[in-house]
């Protein structure tokens, strides 16, 4: 496809003589209208997603426009595609003709596809920012501030069994369409008959769920090893479904017998939760359980220009906030847009994440937390180490027998090991409370312990308090996004794709 029709800069003659009149100057859609060339690229920043010769696409500015659009109005391709044609505010918006016949909804489907294929799904997000800075909307060097908040998967919650057999159902869907021959021939008309239809835990008893769980596990070894035998399919074509089931089929029968039930269903990190979305994980944090992701979400704090997004990215739902940082800012650098300050919760702020913020320019704004490495009372700090002699002494007055150094990494001391007797420890008074380990008390001291200590002092200070109250302006951006913009609920399946959804809050009135 080729890039043939480009969206008019000018509003359509028919269209501006009824929009102008019925449409409000405060309407959004007008605003987007007359302020078009104002804001959005010219079709050829998409050109390299399109061949130079073939069939004409549609533009792809008008798809891009329209993704933001029917998440906005938190519609479907469907209906979208049909208000393109019959709504005149939304023609006025993207400067169609009022006779615009419009397109097949697929085409919007096939629209986020390529952009997946060529990696460019942070496209129209990012050249928006760009012409944002340029119109002076985001301050140099300001100030910005960084949250996440958890994003529910398009998949329903599956019992072990109805996991297990949907699995079973998908692979084979799967196998047939890219070896229908080889499943006429291999697979018997029964196998492929009791996994047709979904299968549902409703109603049955805990026996009958082992039962059928245990009839589901034999059928999916056998599946995979009549596959495993020879397939004539290439390598490349080999269904990713074929490699969920195998992954399913360890996770809930880890020992590999399918008569084995494990005691607790598997959770954690790698373990899939559906086979329609192998990305999406179930967690666990505080009271609040999920399957999905995490969204991390910057926007711009400054006090004389509008607050907006400037990054967001989908991650997974045990990724940690603190690694997520540097990707944040490298974004940030790599755009121009880096912040002077940056204002972060707890789980931002890492000894390695102040040295790695200053390095990039950034203040990092953050409350580490606190230290924990020991009972009330006999805490890392409740010791007196002094580096240069390589002596700790504990608060009963014992010093340490054992001090190693370990190389320092970069910007950093050398991590350090310690240790205390252990026969002097069973003799202490404090022996059960600072330790109960018979080979006595060990410390760990951080390579970064220097940036953490200064942060820790400098987060008692009633300026850095102040300084802070900044930072929860994010929790009510965050559940704006979540309460007019659905950002809680992906509207598409996979990690990527979950990236194109939350850009739509850019386009409020400006």
């Amino acid at each position: 496809m080729s890039l043939q029709w480009h969206l008019s800069r000018d509003i359509p003659a028919d269209t501006a003589a009824i929009g102008c009149t019925i449409l409000r100057s405060s309407n959004p859609y007008r605003q987007i209208g007359d302020r078009f060339n104002e804001f959005f690229p010219d079709e050829s920043v998409f050109q390299t997603m399109y061949d130079t010769t073939g069939r004409g696409a549609i533009p792809p500015l008008l798809l891009g426009l329209i993704t933001v659009f029917q998440m906005w109005e938190k519609v479907s391709d469907r209906l979208a595609a049909e208000w393109v044609v019959t709504r005149l505010d939304w023609k006025y918006a993207l400067h169609l003709p009022a006779t615009y016949a419009g397109f097949h909804f697929t085409d919007l489907s096939a629209f986020r596809a390529r952009l997946i294929a060529h990696q460019q799904e942070r496209l129209f997000f990012d050249q928006l920012i760009a012409h944002l800075k340029t119109l002076g909307l985001i301050a140099p060097r300001g100030k910005v501030r960084t949250d996440s908040s958890h994003i529910i998967a398009m998949v329903e919650r599956l019992g072990c069994m109805e996991l297990v057999t949907e699995s079973i159902r998908v692979t084979l869907k799967a196998m047939v369409a890219v070896a229908p021959t080889w499943c006429a021939q291999m697979i018997p008309p029964s196998v492929q008959e009791a996994y047709r239809q979904r299968q549902s835990e409703y109603g049955l008893s805990e026996s009958e769920i082992g039962r059928r769980l245990s009839k589901a596990g034999q059928d999916g070894f056998w599946l995979l090893a009549q596959w495993d035998r020879g397939v004539p399919v290439p390598p490349a074509a080999v269904p990713l479904a074929v490699e969920t089931l195998r992954t399913v089929l360890k996770q809930q029968f880890c020992t590999g017998d399918p008569a084995a039930r494990p005691p607790k269903r598997p959770c954690g990190r790698d373990v899939i939760d559906s086979p329609h979305e192998p990305e999406a994980r179930s967690r666990t944090k505080r009271s609040q359980t999920w399957s999905g992701y995490k969204m991390q979400v910057s926007e711009t704090c400054d006090d004389n220009t509008p607050h907006l997004l400037v990054d967001v990215d989908a991650t997974g739902a045990y990724d940690n906030d603190s690694p997520e940082l540097p990707k944040i800012q490298a974004r940030l650098v790599a755009h121009d847009i880096a912040p002077e300050e940056q204002y972060v919760d707890q789980a931002y702020v890492s000894g390695q994440n102040l040295v790695t913020s200053r390095d990039n320019g950034i203040t990092l704004m953050g409350k580490p937390l606190e230290d924990t490495s020991g009972p009330t009372g006999f805490r890392q700090t409740d010791f007196v180490i002094d580096e240069a002699a390589h002596q700790a002494t504990c608060p009963a007055g014992q010093q340490n027998t054992y001090w190693h150094e370990d190389p320092a990494p970069a910007e950093g001391l050398p991590p350090v090991d310690i240790r205390f007797d252990g026969a002097s420890c069973q003799q202490c008074v404090f022996f059960g409370q600072c330790t109960a380990s018979p080979r006595g008390r060990s410390m760990a001291l951080h390579p970064y312990r220097r940036q953490l200590a200064e942060r820790r002092r400098e987060a008692q200070t009633e300026g850095f308090h102040q300084r802070m109250h900044r930072r929860a302006g994010v929790e009510g951006t965050i559940s704006e996004l979540v309460r007019a913009y659905r950002l809680r609920h992906a509207r598409y399946r996979g990690r990527i794709k979950v990236r194109l959804k939350p850009c739509s809050p850019l386009w409020q009135p400006i």
